[in-house]
This record gives C-alpha cells, sequence and structure tokens, in this order.
C-alpha cells in the first residue's frame, strides 16, 4: 500500500472519528442544554389549579347579558345566561336522566351551531369525555371513530342522523342518539330531543358540584388524521386546555378584548369547524372566556361569509390559507367587508406573504395581520406573531407562546440541529396531549421520552422573526385546511375490482390549499374511467377528501420495502 494510500485512509478514519464524538457531543448538548432549544420571550408561568368550566366563566360577570352566539342561517341565538344554564342543564340531564357516569364518552356530530358548546362544554361539566365527529363523515369513517372511542351517547343533526344509524350498527354501538330539534318536528322513534335535555331540563348544583376531575383526566378526544392509516384520537386533559387559554389570555396574545357591554363586544365569525381543535379551543374556548358574540355557519359559504363581514361588525377573523387567499383575490370583496376588522389570524398551514398583502392591500386600513402554528396534538397554537410586533415576515409562523419550548432534529438521525438550520420541529408544552387513544405505539412514536411532540414539519426558526415552516414529513394533504390521508384513500381506490394498485398526493389549488391527486395502476384486462373512480371514493368519503384529479400509470415509484415514493410522484406531477 503506498503511503499516500495509507494517509487517505488514516485521515478518513479520524473524521469518522471526530463525527462520532461530535455526534455523541450534539446528542448530550441536545438534552442537556439550552443551545438547541428556543424558548418564548415570555417567562413561565404556573397553571392556575381549578376546575375548567371555573375557568371558562371566571369573567361572565361582566358580560352576562350579551349575546354569545347567534347562528348566521337560523338566527336562533343564544345570551351567555341561557349558555350558561343550558350548558348546565345539559350536564345534569347526561347524569340524572340518561344515567352517564363520569369517564363515559359523549360524541358530537354537529355542524356550527349555537347548540354545540351547549352538549360539548354541558359533557366536560358533567366529567365525561367529549369526542368530536365529523359532520361530512359517512359510514365507515363514523364507524372507525364509534369502535374506538365506544360512546355511550351520540349527538347529532338531522341531515346526519341516517349515517349515524348505519355507523352504529356496523360498530355494533347501543349509544343512545340525542337529535338537535326545533321543537315543533317530529324526530325518529328511539331518539331523544336535545330541548328535553337543555333548554326545558332543570339544573341541579348539588350533582355538578360534587363532579371532580385531575388535571391529567382526558376531557376530550378529537381526531387527528394519520399519515399512514386511519385517523387516531388525541387524548386531551383539562389541564391542556386550561393551559390552552393561559396562552390565548396573555396579553401579548390574547386578540379578543373582555366583553363589558355592546359597545366593546368583539363580532366573531366561526368558520372554523368546533370539531376541530382550531375551532373547539380557539373559536369557542377562548372568545367566549372573554364575552365575544361568535356568529356560526353550519358550512362555508363565500357569500354567507361576505353577508356576515358587510352586516356585521366583524372586528375579529380566524381563517386558514384557502379563505386568506379567497378574501384577497374575491372580486367582490371590498374595504367595507373590514371596515371594523381589527386583527386576521391565519392557521392551519403556511401562507405566502403575497397572499397576506393582497388582503391588506384591499382593506385599505391598518389592520395586524397574525399568524400562529399549531395542531391537534398540541391542543392550541404553540408559536403566533406577538400584538403589536413591527417589521412582520409575513412567511412565519411567529413566536413560541408562553411555556412553549421548540427544537429542530434531523429527520432521519434525530440528531440536534443548531437553531437556524432546517429540521423537524419538536414542541414541548403544557399543552402537549397525553397520547394517542388506545394506541401506545403510535404515542411512543410520537412524544419523545422528554416530553417533546414530534410534530412531523419540517422547519427552521430565525431568531427575532419566527417560525418558519418548510414542507411536511408527514404525508398528509392539507385541503381548505383539513387533513386528508393519503393511505386511506388509496385503500379505497385498491378496493375497486379494476384497480391493480393506486398512491396518492397533494398537488396545488389556488383556492383549496392542495387537493388529492391519483395516480391508478389498471388490472390486466380491466377498463374504468377517471369519473367512475372518483364517484367510487366519493361514495364513501367526506367532501374534502374527494379525488380531484386522476392519473393512469403503469407502474408506481416505490422503495426496495414498498413504501410509495411520494416524493417522486410530485416530480412526475410537476
Amino acid at each position: 500500500m503506498s503511503s499516500s494510500n495509507m494517509a487517505r485512509k488514516l485521515l478518513i478514519r479520524k473524521l469518522k472519528i471526530v463525527n462520532f464524538q461530535r455526534r455523541l457531543c450534539l446528542s448530550s448538548a441536545f438534552r442537556d442544554s439550552d443551545k438547541f432549544i428556543v424558548s418564548s420571550p415570555l417567562p413561565d408561568i404556573v397553571l392556575p389549579q381549578t376546575r375548567f368550566i371555573d375557568y371558562l366563566w371566571k369573567e361572565s360577570g361582566s358580560y352576562k347579558n350579551l349575546t354569545a352566539i347567534e347562528s348566521s342561517e337560523t338566527k336562533k341565538t343564544y345570551t351567555y345566561t341561557q349558555l350558561q344554564r343550558n350548558t348546565s342543564a345539559f350536564a345534569t340531564s347526561l347524569l340524572k336522566k340518561l344515567k352517564l357516569n363520569q369517564g363515559d364518552v359523549v360524541a358530537v356530530m354537529l355542524p356550527n351551531c349555537p347548540e354545540f358548546p351547549v352538549v360539548a362544554f354541558g359533557t366536560m361539566q358533567a366529567g365525561c369525555i367529549l369526542t368530536t365527529v365529523n359532520p361530512l363523515y359517512k359510514e365507515a369513517d363514523i364507524g372507525h371513530q364509534v369502535a374506538i372511542t365506544e360512546p355511550k351517547l351520540f349527538i347529532t343533526a338531522a341531515e346526519c342522523y341516517d349515517n349515524v344509524m348505519k355507523a352504529l350498527k356496523f360498530a355494533k354501538s347501543d349509544a343512545k342518539i340525542v337529535l338537535i330539534d326545533d321543537q315543533s318536528s317530529p324526530i325518529p322513534s328511539g331518539t331523544i330531543r336535545y330541548s328535553e335535555l337543555a333548554e326545558k331540563a332543570e339544573i341541579d348544583n348539588g350533582v355538578l358540584d360534587k363532579i371532580e376531575k385531575s388535571d391529567d383526566d382526558v376531557a376530550c378526544i378529537p381526531f387527528s388524521s394519520g399519515t399512514t392509516g386511519m385517523p387516531k384520537g388525541v387524548e386531551i386533559t383539562y389541564r391542556n386546555l386550561i393551559a390552552g387559554m393561559v396562552c390565548m389570555h396573555m396579553k401579548e396574545n390574547c386578540f379578543p378584548q373582555l366583553a363589558t357591554g355592546l359597545s366593546n363586544q368583539d363580532i366573531v365569525p366561526c368558520i372554523l369547524p368546533f370539531i376541530h381543535i382550531y375551532g373547539l379551543v380557539i373559536s369557542l374556548m377562548g372568545h367566549l372566556s372573554k364575552g365575544c358574540k361568535l356568529v356560526t355557519m353550519s358550512k362555508f359559504s363565500a357569500n354567507l361569509f361576505f353577508d356576515v363581514l358587510k352586516n356585521q361588525d366583524v372586528s375579529l377573523l380566524y381563517i386558514v390559507p384557502p379563505v386568506a387567499i379567497l378574501l384577497g383575490k374575491h372580486p367582490d370583496v371590498q374595504a367595507e367587508h373590514f371596515r371594523n376588522v381589527r386583527n386576521i389570524i391565519c392557521g392551519a398551514a403556511p401562507l405566502a406573504a403575497s397572499d397576506v398583502d393582497a388582503i391588506l392591500e384591499k382593506s385599505k386600513k391598518n389592520i395586524e395581520f397574525n399568524q400562529g402554528f399549531g395542531a391537534t396534538e398540541t391542543t392550541s397554537l404553540g408559536t403566533s406573531t406577538f400584538k403589536g410586533s413591527t417589521n412582520v415576515d409575513y412567511s412565519a409562523c411567529g413566536m413560541p407562546m408562553v411555556n412553549f419550548k421548540l427544537k429542530f432534529a434531523d429527520p432521519v438521525t434525530g440528531e440536534p440541529i443548531p437553531i437556524g438550520e432546517q429540521g423537524e420541529m419538536y414542541m414541548k408544552s403544557p399543552t402537549v396531549m397525553k397520547g394517542y387513544h388506545k394506541n401506545p405505539a403510535a404515542t411512543k412514536d410520537t412524544i419523545t421520552e422528554d416530553g417533546y411532540f414530534k410534530t412531523g414539519d419540517l422547519g427552521y426558526y430565525k431568531p427575532g422573526v419566527g417560525l418558519f415552516i418548510t414542507d411536511r414529513i408527514k404525508e398528509l394533504i392539507k385541503v381548505k385546511g383539513m387533513q386528508v390521508a393519503p393511505a386511506e384513500l388509496e385503500s379505497l381506490l385498491r378496493s375497486h375490482p379494476a384497480v391493480a394498485d393506486a398512491a396518492v398526493i397533494g398537488v396545488p389549488h389556488e383556492f383549496y390549499g392542495e387537493t388529492p391527486k391519483a395516480f391508478v395502476i389498471r388490472k390486466n384486462g380491466h377498463d374504468i374511467s377517471e369519473k367512475e373512480l372518483q364517484a367510487h371514493v366519493a361514495s364513501k368519503v367526506a367532501v374534502y377528501k374527494q379525488i380531484e384529479e386522476v392519473a393512469f400509470v403503469d407502474a408506481i415509484p416505490k422503495t426496495a420495502s414498498g413504501k410509495i415514493l411520494r416524493k417522486d410522484l410530485k416530480k412526475m406531477y410537476a
């Protein structure tokens, strides 16, 4: 062996040793040092020791006679006095009339409506566990959630009743059904009227005062779409909920003002579904606790949304990127729609700075535009643009909220990434979920031993500017801010007798953010059209999960172990 080759081998060996030592050093520093950790600029605070329902209404004395919630379609309203009364009456009915016990699961499958907070908060006030079900779901999706959570009671609307009945039969569930009613129309035999349990029921404070839940008890189980299969139940505790509200009530992040009369009551259109964590915690809890007037929409309609903006003195807007794009580009949206708007808060997916500029230019006024990042597993927002920030980079998602910490890791090795470099983002906070319901393996894969939630999102943090989300490691498709798991659609496509194999990716859409596109291999001797496959999937899934495009291909790129190479598919699409 020549001396030059010998020297080269010694150099390579030395570099390997140095790199190994560096990795050990970094791993140790990642665990024990703040060098790789981004902390909130706000000092940590101690969470209050109180019952959830008491914290929710702790300031309600100043706004009890104001309107709490109003349906934009039916005009049904509850004042805060009525909302609190009906909530407590519903909680009493669960325990006394329906004989539910603390810890029993109550499923709520409703569009946004005034009755939603009554049944949601009433369930928790009774010490039961709330699980929210998407009203767009069909039999299979509902049945999956019922099988996992095993609810004793199912609350829904008339338009969802048939799908609920099929799902309960499919899951072999004997859950009782409560139907939201107008008190004048008949309801199916065997169902229970909501009005009899809430609006016409009595309150037994003696029973309710005995309900005690610990901080670590599960309060609700919303569902988060899985990356490789069906959605998973996310266990949110009472401590998580209170921590989430505490974050939102810090003066640096608190966008609503405390209402003391009509002249200073914030008006908030609720277009984000209450069945999702964004709508449940941020829209409902974060704003009812401050005395805002919430205006609900049972489903998103651009024209109805524009009417609400035009005819109500809307002061706060909570939106997702597709709605932001709509506001900036739709020709019917004018400056008058923003006349009283003080803050616009956007989340659920990254938004381009140009889309923010389009809204601000159209509004012709000084609106503060704020962005944030959160997940079902973090209960509420984890980062946010602080109020009054100057020289804001609208491509960023803000800074960590109180009691939050961020760090970044190599998505393959898990090794630490210095602040400012791109890696998978981890989040730690008292808002991070307890775990996935009845799924310890998924919990272990997602929450680190030191309590960080692995978001599955790639990003980096720029000190003094904020968090930037650059890509998703997770394979979820974000349609109008809603999560769609490719694996679920692939399974449905493969169930068709004419399909040999299928793969699904998200492709850009001007208004929806992304839509699912399928790549399909036909079975030999079979012929099927794009429309037939789209109809096959549409008959089994919610509207937002439907396949937008189908491409017939001869092969689907995969790894040696059979995993679909979605990045290669995206290159093919591009």
